[in-house]
């Protein structure tokens, strides 16, 4: 597969005057407007991201009277199959939708595909047959994946700082799991009345969703924005100048593919690409599995019912929320350090690093704990407790690994970040099918323990990026060029 050998262009001549924001209309710029008006953006965008992300366990916790419901054999993998479908459309629309979003705008992005999703909510509500409600959660899932994959674009245009980029940042990767946590507990207590009631519930959220993006999510990509007001400009002045940034932009397939398509497959060959994603999706799909796992130890050991059951998930939630002080701790040593001059903040990973070496124990942590305490003899508490160290230590390491990407690949940062995707959705997918016969064969006990062994290996992951990421860096043949673009630049 060949590596890509530049920036992508837009297609512009140099001898064109481009449109920009400083001789314009600065206050046209993401970057100047108020502080609250960020706010409000990032918090509806960051509410369709959990609405999407809802949408993958919003099945899990009625999957049983969902299969009863259509009259299929009560055969594991059908249950299964409605979260690891929607996950699969998940993956696709991931990939389609994130390239429109530069070139079209983050806003019709975001309303079209929360709408698609809506209408993808009411098929699988009313679907007739099983066939259909499979097809339907397929492609609630591709239209899911619109505004999760135009977060992170909208916090770029949002924030010109580094560190309160980063902050948004950590914001998007937590309402990425805390839409999934409120799945089961949703879902749990919805089915008791009706095995469709979760979906309309879901549907609820979403127009309440889209909604609040309607009034209150203007478009926030700088070059969408220059266009528009370029055409304006064009239209009162009766001149071809000045251009838009994309405003000779043609879409080519070719370019399309390569970008969406190659290119982060292209990224997988890098070491430290191919490890982070590896070890970001394990612990997305332990997630997974847990939803499969849950019903076993909570309903059958505890006896609990499904919306009790639900309510477990509620550990994940709070270690999840504790992310923010921990993140918090972990910049201020990092601040503390910097301005003593400590030898460590000279290394390559210092500001990236720490937080994912911590989170690999509490993972382990969480799983051999689950695995030990869920026994009839020892209160369901424990056993419940466990999800509070798994989504501390899985939202830490997640957003470490990933800005530890973006800082090492920096112009293809966007196709690293791309393939973590993938690789988490499709893992996210294929691993719990596992789940159920691993757990009825092994036990709990030594079901949890086998992945919090395997856990436990892939903790030493940001330690060994710690010891020879730079030496990966050197031997890689783009991040070399990358540097050497950088210094030309510079």
């Amino acid at each position: 597969m060949k590596e890509p050998e530049d920036v992508e262009s837009n297609g512009l001549s140099n001898t064109e005057k481009i449109l920009t924001f400083e001789e314009e209309r600065p206050s046209l710029n993401p970057h100047n407007w108020s502080t609250t008006r960020k706010t409000l953006i990032l918090a509806i965008n960051f509410a369709l991201v959990v609405n999407a992300t809802n949408g993958t366990s919003l099945a899990s916790g009625g999957v049983k009277a969902t299969v009863k419901h259509f009259g299929v054999e009560d055969a594991y993998g059908w249950r299964v199959l409605p979260v690891s479908i929607y996950l699969i459309g998940y993956s696709i629309g991931s990939v389609l939708l994130a390239p429109l979003s530069e070139d079209y705008g983050r806003r019709p992005v975001n309303l079209l595909s929360t709408f698609g999703f809506m209408i993808g909510i009411v098929v699988c509500a009313v679907a007739p047959t099983w066939a259909v409600f499979i097809i339907a959660r397929l492609f609630t899932g591709v239209f899911a994946a619109g505004p999760p994959s135009t977060a992170g674009g909208i916090c770029a245009d949002l924030y010109a700082k580094d560190l309160h980029r980063g902050h948004a940042i950590l914001g998007y990767n937590m309402a990425t799991q805390i839409g999934a946590v409120f799945g089961p507990i949703i879902s749990g207590w919805a089915v008791m009345h009706s095995w469709s009631l979760p979906f309309w519930v879901g549907l609820g959220i979403g127009a309440f969703c889209l909604t609040a993006s309607i009034l209150g999510m203007p478009e926030t990509n700088h070059n969408v924005i220059l266009n528009k007001r370029a055409k304006q400009v064009q239209q009162t002045q009766q001149t071809q100048i000045p251009r838009g940034p994309l405003q000779e932009k043609k879409f080519v397939w070719k370019e399309f593919a390569t970008k969406t398509l190659l290119r982060p497959l292209s990224m997988l060959k890098e070491q430290i690409v191919l490890f982070s994603c590896l070890y970001i999706a394990f612990q997305y799909a332990v997630f997974y599995i847990f939803l499969q796992s849950y019903p076993i130890i909570f309903e059958g050991i505890y006896g609990f019912n499904t919306g009790e059951d639900g309510l477990t998930f509620i550990g994940f939630g709070i270690g999840i929320i504790l992310t923010v002080p921990a993140q918090y701790a972990f910049d201020q040593i990092y601040k503390n350090a910097l301005s003593k001059e400590r030898p460590w903040t000279k290394h390559h990973g210092a500001k990236r690093l720490p937080p994912a070496c911590a989170s690999g124990p509490l993972i382990v942590l969480s799983l051999f704990l689950s695995a030990w305490t869920s026994k009839a003899s020892i209160h369901w508490i424990f056993s419940a407790l466990s999800g509070i160290p798994y989504g501390l230590g899985y939202i830490l390491n997640l957003n470490a690994l990933l800005n530890y990407m973006v800082d090492s690949y920096k112009t293809y940062a966007s196709s690293a970040s791309s393939a973590s995707s993938i690789t988490r959705q499709m893992m996210g997918a294929m691993l719990p099918f596992a789940a159920v016969p691993m757990y009825r064969k092994l036990g709990v006990d030594w079901a949890s323990s086998l992945l919090g062994f395997c856990a436990l290996v892939m903790a030493a992951i940001p330690f060994l990026f710690w010891i020879y990421g730079e030496k990966m860096l050197e031997k890689s043949k783009l991040a070399q060029k990358l540097a050497e673009d950088e210094k030309a630049v510079g």
